[in-house]
């Protein structure tokens, strides 16, 4: 139970796929619909893929049923027909019931929960009787779905039943099967044209696509349905209602199946107990395509219409989509991301990114959820863009959410099978288009994922860059990565009305350290002289290796101590360095200066060949010592 800031309140879980396709988005609607009505919240984890392929997109989509936890949820149905993979919608099963969540399955009988399931074969058996009682047909084709498909096996199998209850022989020839879909039950009734048999008197489909694709085929050849043929269909679709004619079919009573589910998901939270099989008939729908009823012309007018108007609807919302594809792709840093999101979403939505997926650090593969999330963007005033919260509440502040909105639906954001986040809408039942929200994260995904490239490209540009102007071993600057930034410091010295400092630095018996302890210990001098200019020099100042034993530093507005006691200073440094490291030898060094003004870098080149020619005056006077 959800503590609000006002009151309290139970959450049902929803865990579906592809909710943008109709029999998922009926079933779940209805199903939230009814819970709402009871007083309760609802959750939707779905992704927007079905997981009957397994592969590294579908394994990123099934991440988000990973969120699913007992402090947010009381209890959880599960659409495992949407799923498509036993092992995912099994998962998650095992998963609520180890949370001590009840758990709804609807249309899959699983041991421990309670199963919603509708009855598909009476009423299957009802048409096929209406076909040959009311219509004499004796001559009948059957169109299965696939061949060792449960739901299709049964329907052969009723089919047959029913054919020898009126004594009619079973021709194995006018037994075809679709698979479920239009291409290859097109090629069956192709092939009735060709086989010899006599056309059908009816066809009898597993569904109704097929049977929608039966009756265009039958138009083609010239055939009227229902004159010359009668064709039925099965599951009642929401493309049927548009279809000419309309199909006699069997639909369920999904507003029916909805208060069945919310009703046992009631007792259950309250403490009661229920069947442990909740049993929906499908009704048969008398329509067009036996010939019993026959729809007005305005009936058909207004079907469509409303097809037009989603039409519409739809290529309004893809052209928007477009331009935030554009807008999104061009984005450059979070704050523009989120901005962009905002703009774009037609609903209170909130987007959660694992954290650090989106930062400058260079991002792993996440393959899971980080325990802290970031709130990247929400259209929402009560939470502030950027928010860290623990992963398992959802949203920072779920429980005012959801006293505002009855349902929230959250959707993966990845990559193939690197996690990003999740997205998170509200939903109104009565009006959420799921097609609009699949094409908005779906462009999410796009926008995210080019982001973090670009983030990737730019991090490694910067990275070449910089070891394009310094020394990979001392990491001072290199001979151009020191005029890079002397061009700048020269500016600052003629806008300020200052003169520059340039040391020519340079290590004396590198070669006999080398020769003598190796090249290691010569690398290891250099880099303690390096780090002795840095640190003497100071972070104004430019320190750079010109290569080999030669160094260079360059600093502004400096006073004649500093310059008259660098060399003795570093020298002291040096020494430091060698007690306390117990080198077996000293860093020694000549150091030769210039301090000048100048305006152009050949004003700088000037400066430093007299430094140098200085430093190597010094050097020589070493020598005779």
């Amino acid at each position: 139970m959800k503590q609000s800031t006002q009151k309290k309140f139970k959450t049902v879980g929803i865990l579906s796929s592809s909710i943008h396709k109709e029999n998922v988005n009926d079933m779940v609607r209805s199903v939230a619909k009814a819970i709402s009505a009871r007083g309760f919240k609802t959750v939707i984890f779905n992704p927007f893929l079905d997981m009957y392929k397994s592969n590294a997109f579908s394994r990123g989509e099934a991440n988000i049923y990973s969120l699913l936890d007992s402090s947010t949820v009381d209890a959880v149905v599960v659409l495992p027909e949407s799923i498509k993979n036993e092992d995912i919608s099994m998962g998650i099963i095992e998963r609520a019931k180890a949370l001590g969540l009840p758990v709804l399955a609807v249309e899959r009988k699983v041991e421990g929960c309670i199963s919603l399931m509708f009855n598909y074969a009476d009423s299957f058996e009802e048409i096929i009787r209406h076909v040959i009682t009311v219509h004499g047909c004796r001559r009948i084709n059957f169109v299965a779905g696939m061949k060792n498909n449960p739901f299709s096996d049964e329907r052969v199998q009723r089919f047959k039943k029913v054919l020898s209850e009126y004594g009619i022989p079973f021709d194995e020839k006018r037994l075809g099967y679709g698979d479920f879909w239009d291409y290859p039950t097109r090629q069956l009734a192709e092939s009735w044209f060709t086989s010899g048999q006599p056309l059908p008197e009816a066809v009898i489909c597993a569904n109704d696509v097929m049977a929608m694709t039966v009756c265009n085929v039958l138009r083609q050849h010239g055939k009227r349905v229902p004159q010359d043929v009668i064709v039925t269909g099965f599951d009642g679709i929401d493309l049927e209602k548009y279809h000419t004619p309309r199909l006699t079919t069997c639909a369920v009573d999904i507003d029916e199946a909805g208060e069945a589910c919310a009703d046992a998901i009631e007792i259950t939270l309250e403490g009661g107990s229920c069947e442990n099989v909740i049993e929906i008939p499908y009704r048969m729908r008398i329509a067009q395509s036996c010939g019993c009823h026959w729809l007005s012309g305005d009936a058909i007018a207004d079907k469509i219409m409303q097809l037009n108007d989603a039409i519409v609807i739809d290529d309004t919302h893809e052209d928007l989509m477009f331009t935030y594809l554009t807008r999104g792709l061009g984005c450059s840093d979070k704050q523009t991301l989120a901005s962009t999101m905002r703009r774009y979403s037609d609903t209170a939505t909130w987007c959660c990114v694992n954290r650090g997926s989106l930062d400058d650090n260079p991002h792993g593969r996440l393959n899971g959820f980080t325990p802290e999330m970031e709130l990247l963007m929400t259209t929402e005033q009560d939470v502030t863009e950027g928010t860290l919260f623990d992963r398992s509440q959802l949203l920072p502040n779920l429980p005012d959410i959801l006293e505002r909105h009855d349902t929230v639906m959250f959707c993966p954001l990845h990559h193939e099978d690197d996690l990003i986040g999740y997205i998170g809408f509200a939903v109104n039942l009565d009006y959420a288009l799921f097609h609009n929200l699949r094409r908005f994260v779906l462009l999410t995904d796009q926008i995210l994922e080019s982001y973090r490239n670009r983030r990737t490209i730019e991090r490694a540009n910067e990275k070449l860059a910089d070891m394009h102007i310094h020394d990979p071993m001392t990491k001072l600057l290199n001979r151009r990565g020191f005029y890079k930034r002397a061009s700048s410091m020269i500016r600052r010295m003629n806008a300020g009305n200052m003169s520059a400092v340039v040391f020519s630095v340079d290590m004396d018996n590198l070669k006999q350290i080398n020769d003598s302890y190796g090249h290691n210990e010569g690398d290891r001098a250099l880099k303690a002289l390096a780090r002795s200019l840095v640190r003497l020099a100071g972070p104004e100042s430019i320190c750079s290796r010109f290569g080999g034993d030669e160094f260079t530093v360059m600093s502004l507005d400096t006073d004649d101590e500093f310059i008259g006691q660098f060399a003795d200073k570093l020298t002291s440094t040096l020494d430091r360095y060698a007690s306390r490291a117990k080198l077996p030898y000293r860093i020694e060094v000549s150091v030769g200066s210039i301090c000048s003004r100048f305006s152009t870098a050949d004003g700088l080149d000037e400066c430093i060949r007299l430094a140098d020619e200085r430093m190597y005056a010094v050097k020589k006077e070493h020598k005779k010592k």
